[in-house]
Parts: structure tokens; C-alpha cells; sequence
């Protein structure tokens, strides 16, 4: 199973895209980029399980967890931050192949000590919506000419069996 672990606040004020929501609230912020996580989960399935984890500030010892659109959100207690609670899932002994996602080089360092994958937030938000970067592109574009476009409709012509 391919579980994906998002920091959450780190990947939020990171997008530019969420973090503007945050002059509306806080919680608006994290509510569309858990949206925007769950739309992605409906229309691709490379992960198996995603989590989120915020910051909180609860006073109870457990962690405060909430499920929306297939996305599993915990939230940390006063006494453990997110970074904590990304290390120690990353600690338990599981059969899952986990890619944490965060720009924090702390929990960067720990996932690459575990074995883990790594996605940069700038690779979470170009997977999330759907942006190809240029560079990375595999396809060549090639300014076609009136000649080559011509050789090419007749081709179609013919295979089509319209000459």
C-alpha cells in the first residue's frame, strides 16, 4: 500500500493558492486544501492512503483525527507538534511504502533515514493540480510548415479512405 504524509501547514504556506486563503481564516485555508486533496484522490489513485498533519491545540494526550474525501486528518496536541507526530508515524514499523511531503528539512532528513520517499510541496502542488512543468516534458514541439501540414492531411485522407 503507498501511503503519502502531507505537513500540513508547511505545504499550505508554501502554495500560493491556499496561503491567500489564510487572510480569510485559518481553518478556510486548510478546508480547500483538504478539498483539493480529496478532488485528487477521486481522480488518481497513486496513493492508497493520504494523511495530513496540522498543528493543534488540543489539551487531551491523543491526537485529534478527522476522515473527509478519503483524506485522513490528524491534528497534534500542545505537548507534540505535526513534525513530532510525521517522525513518529514514520518510526512504527509498517509494510507501507510512505513519501512524506514537506519543505522541512528536519523531517526531510528523517524520511531519507527511514527509507521514505520525498516530494518537495512545489511536486505535491504540481501533482494536486494537475500542472506539467515544461522542462520536464517528454513531448518535442515542432513548428510545422504549410507543406508538412499538407503531407499530413492527405495522409489522414487516405488512411480514412476520403481522397
Amino acid at each position: 500500500m503507498k501511503c503519502l504524509i502531507i505537513d500540513g501547514y508547511n505545504a499550505i504556506s508554501k502554495i500560493r493558492e491556499f496561503d491567500a486563503k489564510k487572510d480569510i481564516s485559518l481553518e478556510a485555508s486548510r478546508l480547500s486544501f483538504i478539498k483539493a486533496l480529496s478532488d485528487f484522490r477521486q481522480r488518481n489513485r497513486s496513493f492508497d492512503k493520504i494523511i495530513v498533519v496540522f498543528d493543534g491545540k488540543g489539551e487531551g494526550l491523543g491526537l485529534a483525527k478527522e476522515s473527509y474525501g478519503g483524506i485522513d486528518i490528524l491534528f497534534s496536541n500542545k505537548a507534540q507538534d505535526a513534525d513530532k507526530v510525521i517522525i513518529d508515524i514514520l518510526k512504527m514499523p509498517s509494510k507501507n511504502r510512505m513519501t512524506v511531503s514537506s519543505d522541512d528539512n528536519s523531517i526531510k532528513n528523517h524520511a531519507r533515514a527511514f527509507g521514505c520517499g520525498i516530494m518537495s510541496v512545489r511536486e505535491l502542488e504540481d501533482l494536486i493540480s494537475l500542472k506539467k512543468r515544461a522542462g520536464k516534458s517528454k513531448i518535442m514541439e515542432k513548428e510545422l510548415g504549410n507543406k508538412d501540414m499538407s503531407d499530413i492531411t492527405n495522409e489522414l485522407k487516405k488512411h480514412w479512405g476520403v481522397e
